[in-house]
């Protein structure tokens, strides 16, 4: 049996167990994202001084885990991170795109 996949930074934590991909946030703990990992998406959004990560479903099979927001996008959970954490995050994504057969952009 694998080990879950646990990423923790911050307020936010993510855990990958048998394909199932959670998301928890500290501050709004009643509401989380759980989904199949093969069907997460996340949109990176720019703010001012902040950026926002957008998670959703793909449309495509072949989608990217995780890129930049081209146009408005549905969000079924949505994080605030500070800039300076936006490497740390894409890292781990560039993780999970491996561990899913899926590209980042």
């Amino acid at each position: 049996m694998t080990e879950p996949i646990v990423f923790e930074h911050a307020d936010v934590q993510v855990r990958v167990d048998r394909g199932i991909f959670e998301l928890f946030q500290r501050r709004n703990v009643v509401a989380c994202y759980r989904t199949p990992l093969e069907w997460v998406r996340v949109h990176v959004q720019i703010r001012r001084r902040a950026m926002l990560l957008h998670f959703s479903h793909i449309q495509d099979p072949d989608e990217p885990i995780y890129g930049r927001l081209m146009s408005s996008v549905y969000s079924l959970a949505t994080v605030e991170i500070p800039m300076a954490d936006e490497p740390v995050y894409r890292a781990f994504f560039a993780e999970l795109a491996q561990l899913s057969g899926r590209p980042i952009d």
